[in-house]
């Protein structure tokens, strides 16, 4: 019998993110991180998990410190939290093209399966749970369809799991890139065909509606063993928001269905 297979719950609605939303990302971050001090108590009270592996995975040009604060907390609640050890999450060259950043994802996902293959084999064949922001999200939930067997848990944080045109991300990476394809020519396709596969592993997805940079109308899943969850936070924040961590750390203790 085939996987249940995951739907996107945005239909055709691509917008990307209420300007205002996205203009206060930077000041909503620096909050958001700062709450982190204060909050210390009630995050050490959070339940204590069994010690399985947990990988967290970056977003977009992000690398291992950005995840250092959610590392830190997933120690303390008695798991072991395993950085990705893959550098910065960015392509070398120009991603001009949706082809090109569909190359650059499985050139990701490869090295993401070797990290994951080694770390099931040293922790004596125990399931990963996957922790991932953003476009690290797009990578665990791929894991997840991949190698079912071995991947616990996937929690992804603020991920466009529908067309990437619904991000503020969108023009200002074309933009750079120096991109002259036009949007009617940009294969979204695959992209979404990545992310809504048929796959069995309980996943939590987070989203926020105040996200100023991936639109809520691409951030969730529907389908069996999906749980969507919204918290208020920026995108830039999702990683270090003590709110954020609360509902990391609820899912993590739950029981396996």
């Amino acid at each position: 019998m085939p996987s249940p297979s995951l739907t996107l719950s945005h239909g055709s609605d691509i917008r990307p993110p209420r300007l205002t939303n996205t203009l206060g990302e930077f000041g909503r971050a620096a909050k958001e991180c700062s709450l982190l001090v204060s909050r210390h108590r009630q995050l050490a009270k959070l339940p204590r998990g069994d010690g399985h592996p947990v990988i967290a995975l970056p977003g977009y040009g992000g690398d291992d410190g950005s995840m250092s604060a959610l590392r830190y907390w997933l120690r303390r609640w008695n798991y072991q939290a395993e950085p990705w050890k893959l550098g910065r999450n960015i392509p070398a060259g120009r991603i001009s093209q949706m082809e090109h950043m569909h190359e650059f994802q499985e050139h990701m996902l490869s090295r993401i399966q070797q990290r994951v293959d080694d770390l099931y084999e040293l922790c004596d064949r125990q399931p990963i749970s996957l922790i991932g922001w953003s476009l690290g999200g797009i990578y665990a939930n791929a894991m997840a369809q991949r190698e079912p067997e071995k991947i616990r848990r996937v929690i992804s944080l603020g991920t466009p799991y529908g067309d990437p045109k619904g991000t503020a991300a969108w023009n200002v990476l074309k933009l750079l890139n120096r991109s002259t394809t036009p949007d009617h020519e940009q294969n979204t396709d695959q992209w979404v065909e990545l992310n809504a596969g048929p796959r069995t592993v309980p996943t939590t997805v987070i989203y926020s509606p105040c996200d100023g940079i991936v639109s809520p109308s691409i951030a969730r899943l529907e389908g069996p063993n999906i749980d969507n969850i919204e918290v208020e936070s920026s995108h830039l924040a999702f990683a270090w928001n003590p709110a954020v961590m609360e509902k990391v750390a609820e899912v993590l203790a739950r029981p396996l269905p």
